[in-house]
């Protein structure tokens, strides 16, 4: 019986002090501190015109004549790297990976590469994902599927250049073989 009552009476203690509090407001902790320091928290809240700048960059991009992409078999845990010339279509399990185009900044390289993919599944009528893909960013526009993980990873530099880092990073792991 007492199990029951005590968290049942903390409830009742919990809620009693909420029914006080005419809101509850969540805010960023510099914003807490400056009303401490401006009377309390109690006082309206006063936005800044500077916390609303955006900021716009031009990017100078490049079109490369290879891109690289790698594919992830989520039920076998197998991990692909494909290497596409431009208008390439080459598959990866049941997947057909098309590149459309491969862009990269002019001032850095290595930074980055924007990749333009069609992907579609062997069996299946129409596209799973056409769109442009980013390298530093592939949450942003990702291949929503099942079994599948679709990533851009980087864009081949003229005269195949490529740095110690980018060639680590461009081998695919193999899964140990089982028995």
């Amino acid at each position: 019986m007492i199990r029951l009552a005590l968290p049942l009476a903390l409830l009742w203690v919990g809620c009693a002090a909420a029914a006080q509090q005419d809101a509850i407001i969540i805010s960023p902790l510099d914003e807490l501190e400056e009303r401490a320091e401006d009377g309390g928290f109690g006082a309206p809240l006063q936005l800044r015109d500077e916390e609303f700048q955006t900021f716009e960059q031009e990017l100078r991009v490049t079109a490369a004549e290879a891109g690289f992409v790698r594919v992830l078999d989520k039920t076998t845990g197998r991990v692909e790297t494909l290497e596409l010339q431009t208008g390439q279509t080459l598959a990866s399990g049941r997947l057909q990976v098309a590149m459309i185009e491969c862009r990269y900044p002019e001032e850095n390289p290595s930074s980055d590469a924007f990749v333009q993919v069609r992907i579609s599944e062997q069996g299946r009528p129409g596209l799973l994902y056409d769109g442009w893909m980013i390298a530093s960013s592939p949450a942003l526009a990702a291949l929503d599927h099942h079994r599948y993980d679709v990533w851009a990873i980087r864009c081949r530099l003229p005269g195949g250049v490529q740095t110690p880092e980018v060639q680590a990073g461009l081998q695919s792991p193999r899964p140990p073989a089982r028995p």
